[in-house]
């Protein structure tokens, strides 16, 4: 319990009695006064809230803000039950507060919750609450700290998944099955081999895969590790296994590799072959312990004349058959079997009997195919004279079929059912070595996918994937794949398919995607963008590369199309790899334009603009090289480089007198990195550690931009307001947002286009539109600058008509950090 200074709040404002709690939190420690304590509240990295007697929220620290993704504004008064997400049990109101009434008899309780983020999203967390009281000992509040459960919960449900992975292996292996790693550590232990040894998983764990084999198999079972886990596919060995009372049994083993499938290890299949081995050396020790010990066998056995005839079939063999014990001895085992008239021929072929191992697939007499393994060796007598042959027969069909299993998941994706990246991979190279005429690949990426997934939820995005599949399967030829390459990307390769007929597929694809998708929660609507490239290339990759960035070019020229790689495409693919290098490398620069306040002539900010001098081509331009990063996905790393650059170059320019303390520094956001929701926080942050106040940084972005995905962009940009960021639309009028919508986005200053500011001295229209926009600015309360200014009559004409300031050549073009402290360019004042 800790003692406040006043008595609980009352009606007269939840406010001023939040402030009085927070001074009074503790018996003030020496040397420690109120504003100190404030002070470690709001900056404490532990989210922490109070709330009073009635429920209602008093104070909240920072990290508490963005634990719950809200404002302290929006937070504050708030009833603390109003934070509970839905699966709360105390969500429906019960709740005093986010623990409840304390009892009479606690001053402390802690109780795990679930709270809530903006549009329901659920904050799992433990809430740990001390009652708070007055100086009369009357209850005043509660005082809490919150933890964050979000990360424990996903790696508590990735283990479950893990756990239930396993024992799904556990309850589908049909034979005995050990796992192991790259080292030979063993991962799992099937029940049925634990049960057989008499060990437990733990003991077979410790001792490790070779701790329990005959010294004498030892070699040969390490071979055979070595070549599966080296060459893929499987092999198979004999050895004997120590088991809990001491003795030797023999074992089957084989080796599958497995490490690149969801098991992610070595899979050893093992059979029980001990009964068998022992068989095998009663038959040549006595006829009469070779039955007793055949009969009793776990496998089939069957014991035949040279001229097929059976001599003996125990009882094991009659039951894999289906048949009665007089059909087996009736009919010869080569009639019995399918496939019998190949190995009918195949022993004709060789005279020379030797021991065989083959499968057959069996037709049973229940009307299911069954999948035999038979191991066959010649049986001959003291003189070497061949009596007939032994034959062992299992039905492995249940492990053959788990075989199968693991590899189609080892190549197809679980979701859609489609092949995965490696198959798909796999058909391309071959269809490249074999192609007669030019192979084509069609890269399909879904068109802001991430919005109808924020909207709709994984659900129905998983059903939409798997509906997409399924029209783009429909929508090919049958010899074409279709596979899942990553997330919402799919890829078709076409075999003998040239650029003309690769390009009428993608546009059907196109328009087959157009129709509404029916989904379990309603109709939904995409679009795509696909890429087109065709051989010949040099390889696979280069081909698929291709491919992707003509998808990218579709993006850039506006979603919802189709573009073929080209010479253009190839020029500008090779451009992005060398910017990307470029921003890995710090290699370009910032040049900053002054903004000149129209009245007074004194430079109230700067643009940054970006420049690169390419290497071998040169400089170029930044409408190139920009639009190179739109395509290439490096937008937003572009933009981010961007603001740090800007906040160090503004830095050490105000630090020499190169800059003026009150101004701003403006940086450009594409629509690329306006999508990204975490925006606001990562700029706040950025900003903040550069040492710069918010009202000292603009952010400059298009109409396009805003409503490419309005939602995100106008949230991020609203938050970003909230934190005191100025915002500005570029390049005002020349896009496509409406005034009604313009009225709502959380904006402080229009810029008026050069294209319209170059003609306003000779065209009525242009001068009219400048006249429009600064009237609308002044309508809604901003500000505005205009882009492009040339001459005085420009400048002049602007000043007439109202605009506040303007930038352009007619004061001073671009110029490095070096020219501004050369020149004074960021400094002087450009008009007496």
């Amino acid at each position: 319990m800790v003692e406040t200074d006043l008595p609980a709040p009352t009606n007269r404002g939840r406010s001023q009695a939040a402030g009085r709690h927070l001074r009074s939190l503790t018996a003030h420690p020496p040397g420690w006064s109120a504003s100190r304590i404030r002070a470690q509240f709001e900056q404490s990295p532990v989210p922490q809230v109070l709330w009073d007697v009635g429920g209602h929220l008093t104070e909240v620290n920072a990290a508490f803000c963005r634990l719950v993704d809200r404002s302290e504004e929006s937070l504050v008064g708030l009833p603390a039950r109003d934070l509970l997400h839905r699966s709360d049990p105390g969500h429906d109101g019960r709740l005093h507060g986010l623990l409840g009434d304390l009892p009479g008899d606690l001053e402390t309780l802690v109780s795990e919750r679930v709270l809530k983020r903006p549009h329901g999203r659920p904050v799992p967390a433990i809430v740990s609450g001390t009652l708070l009281r007055d100086r009369a000992g009357h209850r005043a509040g509660v005082a809490a700290t919150v933890q964050d459960l979000s990360s424990l919960r996903r790696i508590e449900g990735r283990r479950e998944r893990q756990e239930s992975f396993f024992l799904a292996l556990a309850q589908r292996a049909g034979d005995l099955a050990v796992v192991t790693d790259p080292d030979g550590l063993v991962l799992y232990t099937s029940p049925a081999l634990c049960a057989l040894v008499g060990y437990s998983p733990e003991d077979l764990g410790e001792a490790g895969s070779t701790g329990y084999v005959h010294p004498d198999d030892l070699t040969s079972a390490t071979e055979v590790f070595t070549r599966v886990l080296v060459e893929g596919g499987h092999g198979t060995t004999t050895l004997r296994a120590r088991d809990a009372a001491g003795g030797w049994r023999w074992l089957e083993a084989t080796a599958s590799n497995l490490l690149d499938t969801a098991v992610g290890g070595m899979l050893w299949n093992l059979r029980d072959i001990d009964d068998r081995v022992r068989a095998e050396a009663a038959l040549r020790a006595s006829e009469s312990r070779y039955r007793a010990i055949a009969d009793n066998a776990d496998e089939g056995l069957w014991v035949f004349a040279p001229d097929g005839r059976t001599v003996y079939a125990n009882n094991r063999l009659v039951e894999i058959l289906g048949l009665t014990p007089e059909e087996v001895h009736r009919r010869p085992l080569l009639d019995v079997l399918d496939s019998g008239r190949r190995l009918r021929e195949r022993r004709d072929a060789s005279p020379e009997r030797r021991p065989e191992r083959y499968e057959v697939v069996y037709p049973h007499p229940d009307g299911r195919r069954r999948t035999l393994l038979v191991s066959a060796a010649p049986l001959d007598d003291l003189g070497g004279t061949v009596e007939g042959s032994l034959a062992m027969v299992s039905d492995v069909t249940d492990a053959r079929r788990l075989e199968e299993e693991l590899r189609r998941a080892a190549l197809h994706d679980t979701l859609t059912g489609l092949p995965n990246r490696a198959l798909l991979f796999d058909r391309l190279q071959h269809a490249l070595r074999r192609e007669t005429q030019s192979t084509a690949v069609l890269f399909v990426d879904l068109d802001q996918f991430k919005i109808v997934n924020d909207v709709w939820g994984h659900t129905v995005c998983d059903e939409l994937l798997v509906r997409v599949a399924a029209r783009l399967q429909a929508g090919v030829r049958p010899t074409d794949t279709v596979a899942r390459f990553a997330g919402d990307e799919f890829l078709v390769v076409c075999e003998d398919a040239d650029e003309q007929a690769a390009r009428l597929l993608a546009e059907d694809l196109l328009a087959a995607l157009d129709a509404p998708f029916e989904v379990s929660e309603g109709e939904v609507h995409l679009t795509a963008s696909i890429g087109v490239a065709t051989s010949p290339v040099a390889s696979a990759e280069a081909l698929l590369s291709h491919a992707d960035a003509a998808m990218y070019a579709a993006k850039a020229a506006g979603r919802h199309r189709v573009r073929v790689f080209d010479a253009a495409t190839e020029e500008r693919r090779e451009l992005g790899g060398d910017l990307r290098r470029a921003l890995a490398g710090d290699q370009l620069t910032l040049h900053h334009q002054p903004v000149i306040d129209l009245r007074t002539g004194r430079v109230v900010g700067t643009e940054a603009l970006a420049r690169w001098d390419h290497p071998v081509h040169g400089p170029v331009s930044p409408d190139r090289f920009v639009s190179v990063a739109e395509e290439v996905g490096l937008a937003p790393e572009l933009d981010r480089w961007a603001l740090r650059r800007a906040l160090a170059d503004a830095r050490a320019l105000r630090e020499e007198g190169a800059l003026g303390p009150d101004s701003y520094v403006a940086v450009n956001v594409s629509a690329y990195t306006l999508s990204d929701p975490q925006l606001d926080t990562w700029i706040a942050e950025t900003v903040g550690s550069a040492g710069f106040a918010p009202e000292h940084v603009l952010l400059e972005v298009t109409e396009s931009a805003i409503m490419a995905d309005a939602p995100t962009a106008v949230g991020v940009l609203t938050r970003l307001r909230e934190r005191g960021f100025s915002i500005a639309v570029d390049d005002f009028g020349t896009g496509h947002s409406s005034l009604a919508y313009l009225r709502n986005l959380p904006v402080t200053m229009l810029k008026i286009d050069r294209s319209f500011v170059a003609e306003i001295a000779t065209e009525a229209s242009a001068l009219a539109i400048a006249a429009s926009i600064v009237e609308l600015a002044r309508a809604v309360g901003l500000t505005v600058v205009a882009e492009g200014v040339e001459t005085p009559e420009h400048a002049e004409l602007l000043h007439a008509l109202g605009c506040d300031a303007a930038q352009g050549w007619l004061w001073s073009r671009a110029v490095s950090p070096d020219e501004a402290r050369a020149t004074g360019a960021l400094t002087r004042r450009y008009r007496d």
